[in-house]
């Protein structure tokens, strides 16, 4: 299964965030994923700015770019329109109330939440949910910890190396046959990437990925986070 993760490159406009969703199923990916970030819940209003927010503060980004219910209903039925699974990755349990009471039922644990037990709790509560949990800021401990919390959830655990971009060095594909050797098959398992290319996502199927994860964007040059170490149209096509 391929994963288109849109993230947050719409940069909060509505109307590209449908054209990403068009353009994730016109080449012929399984799964869109969005990141539902609700900057109240999320970060302070004078929180250390990342370098990649020069113009504006991280709080006021998350607060611009966050759309209202009624598009988010909006971009799920469209999802359904053009035949392609929506996801989406939660960082505070309002966002995960939210997309239960539209109907969702793939959510993504973000690396920088696998710690987050709270949150993971309140996952729990929720037996029908796909649950794919991210591992790139976690050692082994914390994993286990975060798969007990999620015991009644079908978990997909996704192999993650959180850098962006990510050198082909450093993006583990070995860490998947060390999942499944101490996991066996318990579980599902992935490969989200943020390398440049296709390779090391085609590596991973040799490895056992079920899900390969990579990003999507129209451009390179798109601001925000997420867009540099993307895959523009032709590229993820080809992928």
């Amino acid at each position: 299964m391929i994963i288109a993760e849109i993230g947050s490159v719409h940069d909060g406009s509505f109307g590209n965030a449908l054209k990403l969703i068009e353009l994730a199923s016109e080449c012929k990916a399984d799964i869109v994923k969005f990141q539902m970030h609700l900057a109240n819940q999320e970060t302070l209003k004078n929180a250390p700015n990342p370098s990649y927010f020069n113009d504006e503060s991280r709080y006021n980004y998350f607060k611009r770019t966050q759309f209202s219910d009624d598009k988010w209903i909006r971009i799920i039925n469209h999802c359904k329109k053009r035949k392609i699974s929506f996801m989406c990755s939660i960082f505070s349990s309002d966002s995960l109330r939210k997309l239960i009471n539209f109907g969702v039922k793939n959510i993504k644990i973000p690396s920088g939440e696998v710690s987050n037990i709270p949150l993971l709790m309140d996952v729990n509560k929720h037996r029908h949910l796909n649950v794919f949990l991210s591992t790139g800021m976690s050692a082994w401990p914390e994993i286990d910890k975060a798969l007990k919390t999620l015991k009644n959830n079908k978990v997909i655990l996704m192999q993650c190396t959180s850098n962006y971009p990510c050198e082909d060095k450093n993006v583990g594909l070995n860490i998947l046959t060390e999942m499944k050797k101490k996991y066996r098959k318990k579980y599902k398992y992935g490969f989200s990437d943020h390398s440049i290319g296709s390779e090391a996502a085609i590596c991973s199927l040799v490895y056992g990925a079920q899900y390969v994860e990579k990003h999507i964007t129209f451009s390179r040059k798109m601001y925000g986070s997420d867009a540099k170490f993307a895959m523009e149209p032709k590229e993820f096509s080809n992928f």
